[in-house]
């Protein structure tokens, strides 16, 4: 099926469950009175990885192993995740996760997993193991057919009420071995949002002809207060959810100070083709004074990649920092010892965090998720994270007349 068919096909579903055949509560759900849905500082948690036998744990917050197995452990009706693959190990930071999945399911908790197909190849053990959960269904959707892309999203909703949205990976490296930032936000809202999103695409996977699941959430309309997320790509983001890059280019332009940027990949090509949206919006936040810092790893260093890092620092008020996470000794650890995390810090005002890599294809082809946060307490906390790495010895400043040679990734 082509991509507008499928675009039809959306289009059609969102306008039969946002029609006017609703309950009056069904109703109040589409049009929520804002005092209801207000997010407080208590209702969002940043959770945090950071790589073993580094000096980048951060006492105040949550690791993301336990956030998980905080929020499984919660579950009493339903835990929806959606994610780009599984993998895990003997004896490492997966298997308690994987463990408190099987006691809820063993309770009765409804689980449903939505995986790239793409990647399905990549633990056909640990996949085997989540369909083998009591009550459990996987389903694998391959959205290169969809939209050219793959489905990258990496996010989970538990009984509609919580919701978990990252850069970690179902992957025990993600735990362990690689820095991420993600958040827990416990809002039913932005939980219904994602619910309605996840059993979107979980029809998807079954059938790309098929319509929403029987007795469909209903779409909670635009952002709640102080809280928005962000669905890539644009073609495939339901009514009332706004497209990731917009969301994205707001927070970059209304930035008055300071941005402060830590990526996996950043690129302003796709291919040898030019992709300048987001470096154009960037130079201009330059070029109007604010200072920006952006921290990428070293996975970005090939070219033309580095090129346009190259051309970032060329201006005033850009800083650009490479870094690099030591392997552990004696032991090389494939797709790991890296920053992961994708995240900008405005102003110690405003965080932007989620799943999207810096590349025109993450935005417009494939399945992403990112959520801001207009809260202080949890932007400075965030900023705190980006300062420790960014005064780190595990980064230095990108130098303009390197020849940059990329790691051993696998």
């Amino acid at each position: 099926m082509s991509s507008r068919l499928s675009f039809l096909f959306l289009s059609a579903t969102f306008a039969i469950v946002s029609s006017g055949c609703v309950t009056p509560q069904a109703q109040k759900m589409l049009n929520p009175d804002p005092a209801s849905i207000q997010t407080s500082d208590r209702d969002v948690q940043l959770v945090l990885s950071t790589p073993v036998g580094t000096s980048l744990v951060d006492p105040g917050l949550i690791t993301t192993q336990a956030a998980w197995i905080q929020l499984i452990s919660r579950a009493t009706r339903t835990i929806d995740w959606a994610g780009f693959y599984v993998a895990s190990a003997a004896g490492e930071s997966l298997e308690p996760v994987l463990q408190e999945l099987s006691r809820a399911a063993a309770r009765g908790v409804r689980v449903r997993f939505l995986l790239d197909k793409q990647m399905s190849g990549n633990d056909p053990q640990t996949l085997r193991f989540l369909e083998r959960l009591p009550g459990a269904v996987v389903r694998l959707l391959d959205f290169n057919l969809i939209a050219t892309g793959s489905h990258h999203a990496k996010y989970f909703v538990i009984d509609n009420q919580e919701v978990f949205i990252g850069s970690q990976n179902f992957d025990w490296r993600s735990l362990s071995h690689i820095h991420e930032l993600g958040v827990r936000i416990g809002n039913p809202h932005i939980a219904g949002q994602l619910a309605f999103l996840f059993d979107m695409d979980f029809a998807l996977a079954r059938d790309r002809n098929d319509t929403l699941e029987s007795n469909p959430p209903v779409l909670p309309r635009g952002p709640a207060v102080a809280i928005e997320v962000g669905v890539s790509p644009p073609q495939l983001a339901p009514d009332g959810i706004r497209p990731a890059l917009p969301v994205l280019l707001e927070v970059i332009r209304s930035a008055k100070k300071e941005l402060c940027i830590q990526l996996l990949r950043y690129s302003a090509h796709q291919g040898s083709e030019t992709w300048d949206t987001l470096q154009e919006a960037l130079l201009q936040a330059a070029a109007r004074g604010v200072q920006i810092q952006l921290l990428i790893s070293n996975w970005n260093t090939q070219l033309p990649e580095i090129g346009d890092l190259k051309v970032l620092i060329r201006h005033p008020n850009v800083a650009v920092r490479i870094a690099s996470i030591p392997e552990v000794t004696g032991r090389f650890i494939p797709y790991a010892r890296v920053i992961h995390s994708k995240y900008v810090v405005a102003d110690e005002q405003t965080l932007w965090l989620g799943t999207t890599n810096w590349e025109r294809g993450m935005f417009m082809a494939s399945r992403n998720v990112d959520v801001v946060l207009r809260r202080v307490a949890i932007a400075k906390q965030a900023h705190g994270v980006f300062s420790k790495l960014w005064n780190s010895a595990y980064s230095v400043p990108l130098d303009v007349n390197k020849e940059y040679v990329p790691p051993r990734i696998r």
